[in-house]
C-alpha cells in the first residue's frame, strides 16, 4: 500500500470512528410512552437496595416502584431530564447511573475523548517520526546479502518493463 493510499484509509478510518461516536452519543427520544422507553429511564438509575444493578434489571420492591413512577411520568407527558431530576431531587444524584453532561461533571465525558485523541495523535507522530529517521539514515539492520537480493529484484522488475517511470538511482 503506497503512503498515500495508506493516509487516506486512516483518515477514512478516523471519519468512520467520529461518525459512530456522534451516532452512539445521541440521545433517545425524550418524550412518549412505551416498556422500552421505561427500561431505558430505568437503565438509568441504580437500585438503592441493590448492589450493581440498575432500577431496570432489579426486582426489589423499590425497583419495582420506580419503575411504575416513570410509567406514571410518562404517561402524564414528562420528558426523560424531568423524570431523571425528579428521581435526582428525591434520592439525591447518586441514583443517576449517567453523569451530567453539564458543568464540571462534563468533565467525564470530555476527558477520556481528549486522553484518547491526544494518545493516537501521538501515537501516529511518533510512528511517522521513527519512519522519517529510519528513511532518512538507511535501514542499518540490511545486511550486504539482503542488498544485493533487493538490488538484483529491483534489475529484474525493470527489465521486465512492468514500471517504465521507476529509476535505479543506486541508492540502498
Amino acid at each position: 500500500m503506497r503512503p498515500r493510499q495508506r493516509r487516506t484509509a486512516w483518515l477514512l478510518l478516523l471519519v468512520a470512528v467520529i461518525a459512530l461516536l456522534v451516532l452512539g452519543a445521541r440521545s433517545a427520544p425524550t418524550t412518549g410512552y412505551s416498556e422500552d422507553h421505561v427500561y431505558a429511564l430505568a437503565s438509568q438509575m441504580k437500585c438503592l437496595q441493590c448492589v450493581g444493578e440498575s432500577v431496570a434489571n432489579s426486582q426489589a420492591q423499590i425497583a419495582v416502584q420506580m419503575r411504575d413512577e416513570i410509567r406514571d411520568r410518562l404517561h402524564k407527558g414528562q420528558r426523560d431530564d424531568e423524570i431523571l431530576s425528579y428521581f435526582a431531587d428525591r434520592y439525591g444524584k447518586r441514583v443517576l447511573l449517567k453523569p451530567s453532561s453539564s458543568g464540571l461533571a462534563a468533565l467525564v465525558w470530555i476527558v477520556p475523548v481528549v486522553v484518547i485523541a491526544t494518545a493516537v495523535t501521538m501515537m501516529l507522530l511518533t510512528i511517522s517520526r521513527s519512519r522519517s529517521l529510519r528513511l532518512s539514515q538507511g535501514d542499518s539492520s540490511l545486511t550486504s546479502r539482503d542488498r544485493e537480493l533487493v538490488e538484483a529484484a529491483r534489475h529484474e522488475h525493470d527489465a521486465d518493463g512492468d514500471d517504465p517511470d521507476e529509476s535505479d538511482d543506486g541508492d540502498g
